[in-house]
């Protein structure tokens, strides 16, 4: 085929049996070596013009450098190592974000170019997912996905996402009910005290005034002061999780608070105090202040696990081992729930609410970042006297 030069650099024109065609060429120069972009079967000398200025914009900015023809698998591996650098994920939310990749995302498009990736299949692939998994599963799964894919994008390895502004449907899987009764709860506590020995019970308590089962398994014995009326004040600042077994920082800034027991309940953490301190001499150490308090005993866990800090699954399995020989199914994230739908059902005020459980809400002020002593004492004084 024979191009003809136009009167513009680097733009020419040819016969087709269509008619007269344009064809745009302009050579750059990459890492040394020299490279061409070009573009054809342009129809109108303006059409072409424009063609050139948006190649010249591209070798202008580099853009041809990256590597637009990238699989789902590759570009992961790229984005996860640049969350990790840049301090954008804790060990938690990178876990969280690898088991769902590679559970979910991996298999269906993981080795599709991310140019390749079909609009119309990845809807598909969604309301496939809505068959089978809750509507706030399947939008979760999706942003993982699309924050990726908005990632390639910024960095120039992917002229558009693709699968923005996704419509997600009702979902076909029946949701679970969360809502638990006064009546539940006290049936649910009742098999509780039965089940479980007082050490194991009182972690379960702990739960009852909203705290997460990390921040439980995180309580340090250096974070545990008892007030004049005989009552235990704890600081919650660390957690830990299976991602953060050595502990470390809680899921939000507003997240460290003091939390304020009950006589019950403290009267429970006194003994379990004692117990943690005589697990810890049967293994040859001291219990000192910055020791989690909670530990595996030798009666319960497996020899490898006998004296060290107990893991946040251990509390949920004590939560299943309750729910075995009861009607009612509870977990500690319900039991948060139940925690604040009943303190607000006493007159709670929201604020105090958030405060207590760790909120970051918008009900919230600066003044509530950090609890205030009477307040703290009064949220979980209220919610007792409606649980009694």
């Amino acid at each position: 085929m024979k191009y003809n030069k136009t009167k513009y650099p680097n733009i020419f024109w040819y016969e087709t049996q269509k008619g007269k065609r344009y064809y745009v060429r302009r050579g750059y120069y990459l890492k040394g070596k020299k490279k061409e972009a070009n573009k054809s079967n342009v129809k109108t000398l303006q059409e072409a013009r424009a063609a050139l200025a948006e190649i010249e914009r591209k070798i202008e900015n580099n853009e041809f450098a990256y590597n637009k023809n990238l699989t789902v698998n590759e570009y992961w591996d790229i984005y996860v190592d640049n969350r990790l650098k840049a301090g954008a994920w804790s060990p938690d939310t990178h876990e969280e974000r690898i088991s769902n990749f590679k559970n979910h995302i991996s298999p269906k498009f993981g080795n599709k170019k991310m140019n390749g990736i079909s609009r119309l299949e990845y809807e598909n692939y969604i309301n496939e997912l809505l068959n089978t998994h809750a509507r706030s599963t399947v939008k979760h799964l999706h942003a993982v996905f699309s924050v990726m894919l908005n990632h390639a994008v910024r960095n120039k390895m992917l002229d558009d996402n693709i699968i923005k502004f996704i419509d997600i449907g009702p979902s076909k899987k029946k949701a679970v009910n969360k809502h638990r009764s006064m009546q539940d709860f006290k049936a649910w506590d009742k098999v509780a005290r039965l089940t479980l020995d007082d050490y194991d019970y009182a972690m379960v308590r702990i739960t009852y005034l909203g705290l997460r089962r990390s921040e439980v398994a995180g309580i340090k014995l250096g974070n545990i002061t008892f007030n004049d009326k005989d009552c235990a004040v704890v600081k919650i600042d660390e957690s830990r999780t299976r991602g953060r077994k050595d502990g470390g920082a809680l899921k939000t800034a507003s997240s460290e608070r003091y939390v304020y027991l009950d006589f019950e309940t403290s009267q429970l953490l006194k003994k379990a105090i004692d117990t943690s301190i005589k697990i810890s001499l049967r293994t040859n150490r001291i219990l000192n202040k910055t020791d989690f308090l909670f530990l595996g005993d030798d009666e319960k866990v497996k020899t490898s696990f006998v004296g060290k800090p107990i893991g946040s699954h251990y509390i949920y399995c004590l939560f299943k081992k309750v729910n075995k020989n009861c009607d009612v199914i509870f977990t500690p994230h319900m039991m948060r729930h139940f925690f604040a739908t009943q303190g607000q059902i006493a007159g709670v005020p929201i604020e105090h609410m958030a405060a207590a459980l760790g909120h970051s809400t918008n009900y919230m002020t600066s003044k509530y970042t950090h609890i205030k002593d009477e307040v703290g004492e009064n949220v979980t004084a209220t919610f007792m006297s409606s649980i009694n």
